[in-house]
């Protein structure tokens, strides 16, 4: 995490517990340290003492949150393979493990087919992967997948050709299965069913509820929608049950602790170009018969069912989605829910997600926007507003350090740093004026471990860098970054 000189913030080293800042009651900002990247989704271990952190630029993280309004590092991976663009994360039911899903597989793509004057929609494939929870160690890694999940000590894969078996903890493939028209399928917890998004052909698709209704449908079901077929995991050569009506594109699939619903993340078929806010749903199907619950459902991306029930869900709004509301609901009642609000600014990736994990233990979320991470009782704040980052003096700096992370992760910075070769930890107090926002002075930390030759090679490169943060003429911002290289 970027400190600035302009903040108070106490900071314990090692593997003691970092300082905390109450925010309001019920409302703690816990302030970790060493996060210099975005973050796309958090999870929470079984027994809700561990947060795992999933950001772009190949990074997780582990933290220690079993003490209430206290965090802990635990062990931190800058080297996921294939996690550029970010990574969902999700613990094993036991815990052991960490599946990763590249965050390019919670989208939606369409493409020409041949023969076809209709465009079809497709979920995006990405690299999945496993870690080991204890160490962070990579145990696994497949490219060009649309989802993984855990059962005990095998992690399943669903990818173009179908299924694959993985064992675990050594990441040896030991079965597949090919399946024609696969795309995300995902198997039960305790390793009992495995559920699959067909995409279907005009024939299946004419028997479904919507088609019967409205025969017009089918041109639209062949295009961009699914049917989402169910089986025993020990006998995948015929389906017991099949969805009592099409879905949309699946992105992420769930189950209930008991196993009685599948749940869906899905991205509304047909709408992949819409300018709507919010073209996102989540439904529950019932695993026993394939029916889908007509009283379930949420709008919004990003879903999670805890094992208490409730369900958050990411709902952007306003006419061109400048806000996003991060809901925490009972699925039974959808008018009443709490709401973590924040505001969506642009070129500014920190702030376009607000991922969050429920702990099963009370009243307690975790949410992380814009380098802060949230613990959060949903039952005592039932709203509350982050604005996004403005004009003073420590917004200006955030707002430095916010380009400087853009700098690293997605300009041609990041890729000098790999061109020399530079690597390890350095501490910098950089200068910035207006009104250009050239760098005026770069200050070093160092000690008996730094490498002088590559910090001076990475100081060198911070001199040529522009920070366009809209500083006045004759202004200076100094700011402390932290680089993790």
């Amino acid at each position: 995490m970027i400190k600035h000189f302009l903040l108070a913030i106490g900071v314990l080293t090692g593997n003691l517990l970092t300082a905390q800042r109450v925010l309001e009651p019920g409302l703690t900002d816990l302030e970790p340290e060493g996060i210099v990247n975005v973050i796309s989704d958090i999870a929470i271990s079984p027994d809700n003492r561990l947060l795992c952190l999933g950001g772009y630029y190949n990074r997780a993280y582990l933290f220690d949150v079993s003490e209430k309004g206290k965090i802990k590092p635990v062990w931190k991976n800058a080297d996921l393979s294939g996690m550029q663009s970010g990574a969902m994360v999700q613990f094993s039911k036991d815990g052991r493990y960490i599946a990763l899903k590249g965050f390019k597989t919670t989208t939606a793509k369409v493409r020409q087919v041949m023969f076809s004057k209709y465009p079809k929609a497709w979920q995006n494939d990405d690299q999945v992967g496993v870690l080991d929870a204890a160490t962070g160690q990579m145990l696994l890694s497949v490219p060009d997948a649309f989802g993984i999940s855990i059962a005990g000590n095998t992690a399943f894969v669903s990818c173009k050709d179908g299924f694959k078996w993985f064992s675990l903890p050594d990441g040896k493939e030991i079965r597949t299965e090919k399946v024609e028209d696969n795309e995300n399928a995902a198997i039960s917890p305790s390793g009992k069913y495995v559920v699959e998004c067909w995409d279907a052909d005009k024939d299946a698709l004419k028997s479904v509820a919507s088609v019967i209704r409205r025969k017009a449908e089918l041109k639209n079901a062949y295009r961009a929608k699914k049917l989402l077929v169910i089986y025993k995991a020990d006998d995948l050569s015929k389906p017991y049950a099949v969805s009592s009506d099409e879905i949309d594109v699946v992105t992420d699939i769930q189950f209930d602790p008991e196993e009685k619903f599948v749940y869906l993340q899905m991205q509304l078929g047909g709408e992949e170009h819409s300018n709507g806010a919010t073209p996102y749903v989540f439904q529950r199907v019932h695993l026993a018969t394939g029916e889908i619950d007509k009283s379930f459902g949420i709008k919004g991306n990003y879903c999670k069912i805890s094992p208490n029930g409730k369900i958050s869900s990411l709902f952007t709004k306003g006419t061109i989605a400048t806000r996003k509301e991060l809901r925490i609901q009972d699925p039974l009642n959808t008018e009443d829910f709490s709401v973590f609000e924040s505001k969506i600014k642009m070129f500014k990736p920190s702030t376009y997600l607000s991922p969050a994990a429920i702990s099963g233990n009370g009243s307690i979320a975790y949410v992380y926007y814009e380098k802060q991470l949230f613990e959060w009782d949903y039952n005592q704040v039932k709203k509350y507003y982050k604005k996004a980052a403005g004009a003073s003096e420590e917004d200006l700096a955030t707002a430095a350090d916010s380009l400087l992370d853009n700098y690293l992760t997605q300009g041609k910075l990041g890729a000098d740093i790999k061109k020399y070769g530079i690597s390890g930890d350095y501490i910098m107090d950089i200068t910035i004026t207006g009104p250009k926002g050239a760098v005026q002075t770069v200050f070093c930390e160092s000690d008996e471990k730094t490498n002088i030759k590559m910090q001076n090679d990475l100081k060198d490169l911070i001199r040529k860098q522009v920070f366009d943060i809209g500083l006045p003429k004759d202004r200076r911002i100094k700011f402390r970054y932290t680089f993790q290289l």
